[in-house]
């Protein structure tokens, strides 16, 4: 513990040669692919969905959800979908959000 922060340290084991900046690159990829599947499945319940068709679609419209909602700084994802699942003022106005804070409305 320093400064009243844990730390841990993580290993990795590879048998590429790259220097640190490019590990740690593909390491912060891999996490953030992780975190999105993490998402996924415990706020949205993607592991619980039966469906066959069209399947690949609605993964598509889960991870748009995520990033709206990481884009518009929700620090809690999973009450925010439950706070607004019938609510669709509420969505909108994330999604209009987003788009004016990145300059996609003018």
């Amino acid at each position: 513990t320093i400064d009243n922060q844990e730390t841990t340290t993580h290993y990795y084991i590879s048998n590429e040669y790259n220097d640190a900046k490019t590990f740690l690159t593909k390491i912060l990829y891999e996490w953030s692919v992780e975190t999105m599947h993490f998402y996924k499945d415990t706020a949205l319940n993607e592991d619980k969905c039966k469906v066959n068709k069209g399947a690949f679609a609605l993964s598509i419209l889960r991870s748009f959800v995520i990033n709206i909602l990481h884009l518009n700084k929700v620090e809690n994802i999973g009450r925010k979908i439950v706070e607004t699942t019938y609510d669709l003022t509420e969505a909108l106005t994330l999604i209009c959000m987003t788009r004016i804070k990145y300059g996609l409305i003018k």
